[in-house]
């Protein structure tokens, strides 16, 4: 029943809701979210449901039960946040980020990063600020961050572990625009940034990076020398064989098994190339 009367107003024959938001055995913001992923990609469906929850009383109700005692009407509320977009609810979704309960901080993170834009995206950061780095504060920040919002927070002092977490964050965005304050990260960061910033720098796709990654072969810390070398194996670069070769004989054991694996990688892709050759 609850489905049919929200697929009805988020295709324009219903504008009228009529439905219980405390309904424990139904998952309206479950519902909401998958209506608004299947229809139109403009956002009328999700402008249509937001008006009529405005209408009913019903989006009062989310943001009231943003400050519920109860946690599960916590993040259900975060996540019917989320799926209907609603900005206005981001001071309450930022102090969620603090709750004791994980389902809670969870849902409130990943409300944050659907709405998006720099409130989020700066409530995401100093959420990592203060309870540190985890999986979906990250992609939630690489998610909700404008255009050179993480560029920015790399170039500038943060505490530690924190711009580690925006390298992730700006390398699973893949922009271009990162790839100058990644370089300057592999260069004078710590050695969990410099580690960090080769991956980034592969998964952006960043040619212009190779020399810097390669000179990362040699780095004085294992881990720098091990991301380096997956790094090169990402970007598909055989320019620095011999010094992948030299890493076979590594101290550290995981940076000769990356060295070997990156071999038996870059050389498969060598082979086609090289038959091309020999055909000419």
């Amino acid at each position: 029943m609850v489905r049919r009367r929200l697929q009805a107003v988020a295709e324009g024959k219903s504008q009228t809701l009529g439905i219980d938001l405390n309904d424990a055995g139904v998952d309206t913001a479950l519902i909401v979210r998958q209506l608004t992923a299947r229809h139109q990609p403009d956002g009328r469906t999700q402008q249509r449901l937001a008006a009529a929850f405005q209408r009913s009383g019903d989006w009062n109700k989310v943001v009231d039960s943003l400050a519920a005692g109860d946690a599960v009407r916590r993040s259900r509320s975060a996540r019917m946040a989320g799926a209907l977009d609603m900005h206005l609810a981001v001071p309450w979704l930022s102090s969620l980020l603090l709750a004791h309960e994980p389902v809670v901080r969870h849902a409130a993170a990943k409300a944050l990063g659907k709405i998006g834009g720099t409130r989020s995206a700066e409530a995401l950061l100093r959420a990592i600020q203060r309870r540190g780095p985890t999986p979906t504060l990250i992609v939630e920040l690489a998610r909700a961050a404008p255009d050179l919002f993480l560029e920015t927070a790399l170039c500038v002092p943060q505490r530690t572990g924190v711009k580690g977490a925006v390298a992730v964050a700006a390398g699973l965005r893949r922009r271009r625009a990162a790839v100058t304050p990644l370089l300057a990260l592999l260069g004078s960061g710590t050695r969990r940034e410099r580690a960090i910033s080769c991956r980034a720098l592969a998964w952006i796709g960043a040619g212009t990076a190779i020399p810097a990654i390669a000179v990362a072969l040699g780095d004085s810390d294992w881990m720098v020398r091990m991301s380096a070398v997956k790094a090169l194996a990402a970007l598909k670069c055989d320019g620095y064989m011999p010094e992948l070769d030299a890493l076979l004989v590594d101290r550290n054991i995981r940076v000769r098994k990356a060295a070997q694996n990156a071999l038996r990688r870059l050389r498969k892709e060598m082979a086609p190339r090289l038959m091309e050759w020999l055909w000419l």
